[in-house]
């Protein structure tokens, strides 16, 4: 009896405020960019960039070796982007890439501190890409778009 009203309650309380249990945020909720330097695509959808960072695909659609670029432990935004990008925390994130790389899938991913740091290395390597905040100073060329 105690449970199924503790259960009534909390379904009442979903109700009464107004939670949509289905909506999801998605990157573009949110201030980023995502950025790539000669990926083949200027446009994207938030599942297939997931997938790209998560080493899913090795290859871009034009061929180049995918080069993926993250913030490291001193980037002030770390927590923020992993959640993000994995739905895991930082520390969670470096254990999922050691896996793919120890197990030969895929090349390790660079870590970087800031922002800008992330930009250059994307805008020097073509097939990287990386996520910045929309504040930072971004040229369009290295813009790709997500897919609504």
């Amino acid at each position: 009896m105690v449970y199924r009203l503790r259960y009534t309650l909390i379904i009442l309380l979903f109700l009464v405020n107004g939670y949509d249990l289905n909506s999801q945020i998605t990157l573009n909720d949110f201030s980023i960019v995502v950025i790539g330097n000669n990926t083949g695509t200027k446009k994207m959808s938030e599942t297939t960039i997931k997938q790209y960072f998560k080493g899913k695909y090795n290859k871009w659609p034009n061929k180049k070796r995918v080069i993926v670029a993250l913030a490291s432990s001193k980037h002030p935004k770390v927590e923020w982007y992993s959640n993000l990008l994995f739905n895991k925390s930082f520390f969670a994130v470096k254990k999922y890439w050691y896996s793919l790389v120890f197990q030969g899938r895929n090349d390790a991913p660079y870590f970087f501190a800031s922002d800008q740091e992330l930009i250059e290395f994307v805008k020097l390597n073509p097939g990287a890409i990386a996520i910045v905040e929309k504040s930072s100073k971004v040229p369009e060329h290295l813009k790709i778009k997500l897919n609504e």
